[in-house]
């Protein structure tokens, strides 16, 4: 009897700790409370309130939840929240106004103008517009609610 439940116990211990180390596909990257902050404030100009500082993705990697320089999204709790981005280089952070889903040309212009603002060498130029593309291209068709009455 005892060593049906000390197997039992060992059962439910290895799959316990199994369980831990799946990832988690609602994983987010955190970052710093300064850059949350601004989020926060750039967010704010869609829907107040919705804690889009702390729904951060890696765009160049999802499964790296490491905040470094790199391009992000972000958006309020809930898949109706509209995506935006930002990118971080070398502490500087350059937030993009415009919503790929609603303004892609205008998310297209002001890429140009972190270009300049950061001024980010070739290798990143190349790698984010490729990024930049991949996510109005995902953004295109959605509508995020917006419809809705």
């Amino acid at each position: 009897m005892r060593l049906i439940l000390v197997l039992f116990y060992l059962t439910v211990l290895i799959f316990s700790v199994n369980a831990q180390n799946i990832s988690n596909p609602s994983q987010r990257v955190v970052v710093p409370d300064s850059i949350y902050l601004k989020l926060e404030d750039a967010y704010n100009k869609v829907s107040e309130n919705v804690n889009a500082g702390r729904n951060v993705l890696n765009l160049s990697n999802r499964k790296d939840f490491i905040f470094k320089d790199g391009i992000y999204s972000y958006q309020g709790q809930g898949s109706h929240f509209p995506k935006k981005i930002f990118i971080f280089d070398k502490n500087r952070i350059f937030i993009f106004d415009s919503i790929g889903a609603y303004n892609p040309k205008g998310g297209l212009s002001e890429f140009l103008n972190c270009i300049e603002e950061l001024k980010l060498n070739k290798a990143k130029i190349v790698r984010y517009s490729k990024i930049i593309a991949d996510h109005i291209y995902y953004e295109e068709n959605l509508n995020y609610g917006s419809i809705v009455k």
